[in-house]
């Protein structure tokens, strides 16, 4: 009795489950089938006609096992709540069929919505500077607070800031994983991402659900990281970071790079101030990329320009605490410097700043004052 044919869902699962089997070489199988499921009949002789298949890729091909991989994989993420959605299925991001080599499924939890495609991507380093955390918490909060979605990858440091910039404004963020939901990296960042899941948004990888982190994974997922977003914002990048390669890839793209300049003596911000001189634009403030990405303005008619730049701490401040915060940034100002920009008394200058301390908003250096994380 022979068994049905293979849906075009399934057979993409099963190419996506192809050990060594990239989209590359599977889309050129899939140009040469009249349907996808078609690659699985084909002997190895017509298989080995394909470029980039070769003896070892045509071998998994026949491998008659493969149908019970599928099968299991399908088990597992059932088991763990994670949906597999191909290129054959309605869910699949179009924003992803712009790249070269899109991938043939996604694994994902929560999930994709259309306002998710007013999204910007927000890379930066794992161990961010004070001033990296501290303007990357300031913009991402910004953008989530006008209703843009976040894309990041979850991994340590300014990511993580983004994502949960996101949930601590109620709004959209997108983790892209460079390792299988079941072997989520890093595991610290677990809660984050049921916490995404769980009604902010999306954690997807095109990793089955048992791949382990490897370092050739990451500059993977970083093309989806690009390919999601409307923008890319890079708040630090040293010269050799992973997040010049989000860069690059966003520009092969079409996309627009946006680059927080930092300070020339710190190597942590050499990448991210030379993809300003390459041409990436310059941003200091929510304002700049509103000026940069047209369909973002309509987000953020109605919002105060103000607010949209504050910390969620900032917001609540008294007029006064306002008003001495805003001069805070990571250049040390002592108090009667603060008095002369602010026309304010010495002794009001100095309560407000106790004030700021005691709400970790400004913290008291060799120096002078600096706002706070």
């Amino acid at each position: 009795m022979n068994r049905p044919a293979l849906t075009p869902a399934e057979a993409m699962l099963r190419l996506a489950l192809v050990p060594g089997l990239g989209p590359v070489t599977a889309a050129r199988l899939l140009a040469e089938a009249d349907e996808p499921g078609e690659v699985f009949t084909w002997p190895m002789e017509r298989l080995l006609q394909v470029e980039g298949v070769g003896p070892e890729r045509a071998r998994k091909l026949c491998d008659p096992r493969s149908e019970e991989l599928a099968a299991a994989e399908v088990a597992a993420c059932r088991n763990a709540g994670v949906r597999i959605v191909t290129r054959a299925d309605e869910e699949y991001p179009k924003a992803l069929e712009v790249l070269s080599d899109p991938p043939l499924a996604l694994w994902l939890t929560g999930d994709l919505q259309p306002r998710d495609r007013l999204a910007i991507a927000v890379v930066g380093p794992r161990r961010p500077s004070a001033y990296g955390h501290r303007q990357g918490q300031r913009l991402s909060t910004g953008l989530a607070r006008i209703g843009a979605t976040l894309v990041s990858g979850l991994a340590r440091g300014i990511d993580t800031v983004a994502h949960q910039a996101a949930i601590d404004q109620s709004g959209r963020t997108i983790a892209v994983l460079g390792s299988g939901h079941g072997r989520l990296y890093p595991q610290e960042n677990a809660t984050l991402a049921a916490d995404i899941a769980a009604g902010h948004g999306c954690v997807l990888s095109e990793f089955p659900f048992n791949m382990p982190p490897a370092a050739g994974n990451f500059p993977r997922r970083n093309r989806i990281v690009a390919a999601l977003a409307l923008a890319v914002l890079v708040i630090e990048a040293g010269s050799r970071s992973g997040a010049l390669i989000t860069a690059r890839l966003a520009m092969e793209l079409g996309r627009d790079v946006l680059a927080l300049p930092g300070p020339v003596d710190n190597p942590e911000c050499t990448g991210s101030n030379q993809l300003i001189r390459d041409g990436a634009t310059l941003v200091a403030s929510l304002d700049h990329i509103l000026e940069e990405i047209d369909p973002l303005l309509t987000l953020a008619r109605g919002a105060p320009p103000a607010a949209a730049n504050e910390s969620p701490r900032a917001a609540s401040l008294s007029g006064r605490e306002k008003q001495v915060y805003q001069l805070l940034d990571d250049t040390p100002r002592v108090v009667d410097d603060l008095v002369r920009v602010s026309g304010l008394p010495p002794s009001a200058v100095s309560v407000t700043l106790l004030s700021l301390e005691l709400k970790r908003l400004a913290k008291k250096m060799l120096g002078g004052f600096i706002r706070a994380l």
